[in-house]
């Protein structure tokens, strides 16, 4: 079981924690203050995605098709936590094992286990560091995350920490190729960078 350990800038106003069998996955107050410490093992897999889509948009679909393979499995689900889109989506069809990270302002989904943490950085950093990445079509805050995944990817590759696995739907493809071709992205980060369409091509890598 491949455990993990960290930690990200800002404050837990509540902490949250879910487990399924071996793979967990925990937001709780930093041991020195000023800081969240985030602790994952097994299969952890955190989804973004548009927060606006209606629940019959096909994409809302494919994020619970994911969200029931990562159960079946025997993994956990990160997401934003709040009450519409991919994330309302996610948490219906998996309560029990899907963690929301949501900062006090926002309207949560009354289900599933929250963390609460006092910054929208520091909210979406969690989400962008988890071990696997999953970055469904929606507007701008999720490209934020999508991006700051791949400035973890990078970051972390230097310090020989093991970067997360990102997975983008095709998409963001034509964003990510215009980053590419004018060097943005790098190619030792760019191969690190996971597309896909349909969410059967991510579940049998797990």
């Amino acid at each position: 079981m491949n455990e993990r350990m960290g930690t990200v800038p800002g404050t837990v106003i509540h902490e949250g924690q879910v487990q399924n069998g071996s793979s967990m996955v925990a937001v709780i107050k930093g041991v020195v203050s000023g800081e969240v410490e985030i602790k994952t093992a097994g299969l952890v897999v955190a989804i973004s995605g548009g927060g606006k889509l209606p629940q019959s948009d096909p994409i809302c679909y494919e994020a619970q098709k994911l969200a029931t393979g990562v159960a079946a499995r025997g993994g956990v689900l990160v997401n934003g936590g709040e009450n519409g889109g991919t994330m309302l989506a996610v948490t219906e069809v998996e309560p029990d094992i899907t963690l929301g990270v949501v900062c006090p302002y926002h309207e949560s989904i009354h289900f599933g286990t929250k963390a609460t943490v006092n910054s929208y950085q520091t909210r979406k950093t969690i989400i962008s560091i988890m071990p696997v990445v999953v970055v469904f079509p929606g507007q701008v805050g999720t490209l934020d995350e999508l991006i700051m995944a791949i400035g973890w990817i990078k970051s972390l590759s230097k310090q020989n920490t093991e970067p997360p696995k990102l997975w983008a739907h095709q998409y963001w493809w034509d964003v990510l190729d215009l980053l590419h071709n004018k060097g943005t992205i790098q190619d030792n980060v760019w191969d690190k960078i996971n597309r896909f369409n349909e969410v059967d091509e991510i579940l049998v890598t797990f």
